[in-house]
């Protein structure tokens, strides 16, 4: 039993207790470490989860474009995403002074124009673009960076075309202006493998068009808030430009729009699923170890009230007990799981920079949550117990 000594508190009696029980207790610590340890694992990172999922559905690409009112679609689609139509670069500074809709703006000026290296020429898409331009109080990681001034991008096409190979020192002449080659851009199965990539002031010079753009690309930030409210992201981008400008139309990508609400709302909820599964796991645990210790042992309690132990004091021997054992279960479980989540952040957020960042809120409601099942779990079935006669405690179990 416990070897009772009647000036013993229950503190001290819970310590005798898991020193002779220790196998029962080193179960319990494990089961609830195994427990927190996931669920601290899933939540304390939580913020950087979303953070690389949004980083990855960003780099899908731009899901708008922003064209000259003139454009005729038909035949904007017909030439592949072409016009040679422009207008006014100032529109950036409108769509950010009005707050649109919108983040990382890519204003872009475009034309086809002969490129050539030594002996070899072809003409090319060369598009003159600048760094992706982030919103007020939006997310400014840079969709797209700035390409230096006298470098290019070649599409993996065109350097083909001029006889370039990916990682050769080469030079390229453009409307009489020579370019450094900054690197070979991988096969993307789209224009921009004819194209060749400068900065965008580069372009205004060399086509004479200053403070004159093709068109805008961006990324459309209504999606979730339509999804939620039935509204159709397209007419509120539609309502917004009309009020900004006359002088410009957009084209929403519709598939790939759809894909980026997709992956963020299907991987938001199966986390939230994930989560909630651990929590409920969690709750279980704790309480179905700690009411089972104290159910597996109503002989021992009638024992204690057979000596002079009152309900209060048999249900802190139990509560002390559980709460130890809860304590260490869930400071390993924490501990451990919030080390791995820290480490697994150099090989799952990639995008992000490999940056993990740690919720200490969620990881102390895992360890408080923890405690609170424990003082449930131990204290009412031995309070219920210890209202019984202790004879018939004693007498079931003999």
């Amino acid at each position: 039993m416990f070897g009772i000594v009647e000036f013993m508190n229950p503190f001290f009696l819970a310590l005798r207790e898991l020193h002779y029980r220790w196998k029962s207790g080193l179960v319990f610590v494990l089961v609830v470490a195994s427990v927190t340890g996931a669920l601290a694992y899933f939540s304390v990172n939580d913020a950087s989860f979303q953070k690389e999922i949004g980083r990855n559905v960003r780099d899908i690409g731009s899901n708008v474009v922003i064209l000259p009112s003139a454009v005729d679609q038909y035949s904007y689609h017909l030439e592949g995403g072409y016009s040679e139509i422009t207008m006014d670069a100032n529109l950036v500074s409108k769509l950010i002074e009005h707050r649109a809709s919108l983040n990382h703006l890519i204003p872009m000026l475009e034309r086809r124009a002969k490129c050539s290296t030594g002996d070899r020429q072809s003409i090319g898409r060369v598009v003159g673009l600048s760094a992706s331009i982030a919103m007020p109080d939006r997310p400014k990681a840079p969709m797209q960076r700035s390409i230096p001034a006298g470098e290019l991008q070649l599409g993996s096409e065109l350097a083909r075309e001029l006889g370039v190979e990916r990682d050769a020192k080469a030079q390229v002449t453009i409307a009489g202006e020579v370019y450094k080659v900054q690197r070979v851009n991988r096969s993307s199965g789209t224009w921009q493998d004819s194209a060749a990539f400068i900065d965008l002031v580069s372009a205004q010079e060399i086509f004479e068009l200053p403070e004159r753009i093709s068109r805008i690309e961006a990324i459309e930030c209504t999606s979730e808030q339509c999804e939620a409210s039935g509204l159709q992201s397209s007419v509120i981008l539609n309502n917004e430009i009309e009020k900004i400008t006359d002088k410009a139309s957009f084209l929403r990508k519709e598939e790939m729009a759809e894909a980026r609400l997709s992956v963020r709302s299907v991987s938001r909820e199966n986390f939230l699923v994930l989560q909630n599964v651990l929590w409920v796991f969690l709750g279980f645990t704790v309480l179905g170890l700690a009411i089972l210790n104290s159910l597996s042992r109503k002989s021992e309690i009638g024992v204690l009230q057979a000596v002079g132990y009152g309900r209060y004091r048999i249900a802190a021997l139990f509560l002390v007990r559980s709460l130890l054992l809860a304590g260490m279960g869930a400071a390993v479980g924490v501990t451990v799981g919030m080390l791995v989540s820290v480490e697994q952040a150099n090989d799952l957020f990639v995008m992000t920079g490999q940056k993990s960042s740690l919720d200490w809120n969620a990881a102390m409601t895992i360890g408080g949550v923890a405690f609170l099942l424990a003082v449930l779990g131990g204290c009412m079935p031995a309070l219920w117990a210890a209202g019984e006669n202790p004879a018939d405690l004693i007498g079931r179990d003999s």
